[in-house]
């Protein structure tokens, strides 16, 4: 009976385990969406700021900006970060097409094409990870891949704690909903 009872301690002991690290990781997916935001164009005229150096700068008339912006979703694994420009459109709530990730408000649909030195990689930039956690500059640089010849971005418009509004898009899986903040600068 005692080398039994020893058989079973360690599968009780490798569940348990198993159970105390997956207890450990944040599941964003159960997370509630922001609540609707309706902007207008004008709202959002400007330089939104993000993780390391990051920004997006919205102009009248459809003109879009990025610097060092990574990739949204499965290219965010990628590697790359884009520096470029484009376009910009703004979809009213309820009118995205796009899925559910990025929530029914407000959505900013995000277009460019890389400048002729569009990697940027500038890892020296200040600011958050995408998620909001601490600052990664290690991390930035070593998202050194070349850009794609175009990239795509949908930003869902939220209030922040302030009041005042933010951009986010999801990063990886969209399933897990990470979250890549940018902020008025």
């Amino acid at each position: 009976m005692f080398v039994r009872a020893k058989r079973l301690r360690l599968p009780m002991l490798i569940v348990s385990m198993v159970l105390a690290g997956t207890a450990a990781c944040v599941d964003n997916r159960t997370a509630p969406l922001p609540s609707p935001v309706t902007v207008k164009p004008a709202d959002l005229h400007g330089t939104w700021k993000g993780w390391s150096g990051s920004s997006l700068t919205l102009r009248p008339g459809g003109v879009a900006e990025v610097v060092d912006l990574d990739g949204q979703e499965f290219r965010f694994d990628d590697g790359w970060r884009m520096t470029g420009s484009g376009t910009w459109s703004l979809s009213e709530p309820g009118s995205y097409k796009g899925g559910n990730t990025v929530g029914d408000g407000s959505v900013v649909h995000v277009e460019v094409k890389p400048s002729a030195d569009g990697m940027g990689n500038d890892a020296e930039g200040a600011g958050q990870s995408p998620s909001a956690a601490p600052s990664d500059p290690a991390g930035a640089a070593t998202r050194t891949a070349p850009p794609p010849e175009k990239a795509t971005w949908d930003l869902s418009v939220i209030k922040n704690k302030s009041g005042g509004l933010d951009f986010f898009f999801l990063t990886s899986d969209p399933d897990v909903r990470d979250k890549y903040y940018l902020s008025r600068g």
